[in-house]
């Protein structure tokens, strides 16, 4: 959802890329946009998106 509402934010000029490792448990998220706060925002919310439901999914 939080992937989706960033690129709905930003439009054609922002990008959005969410990418698992295949031999760690991490992900990294990269967000682009037009304004630095609101990228940085919106680039935490993923993150913790993610991390919720990677820790609720390994209980």
């Amino acid at each position: 959802r939080e992937i989706r509402e960033t690129e709905q934010e930003f439009g054609p000029a922002g990008r959005v890329l969410v990418r698992f490792s295949g031999t760690e448990p991490l992900a990294r998220v990269m967000v682009e946009g037009p304004d630095a706060a609101r990228v940085e925002f919106r680039a935490r919310r993923i993150a913790a998106a993610i991390e919720a439901e990677l820790g609720s999914a390994a209980s």
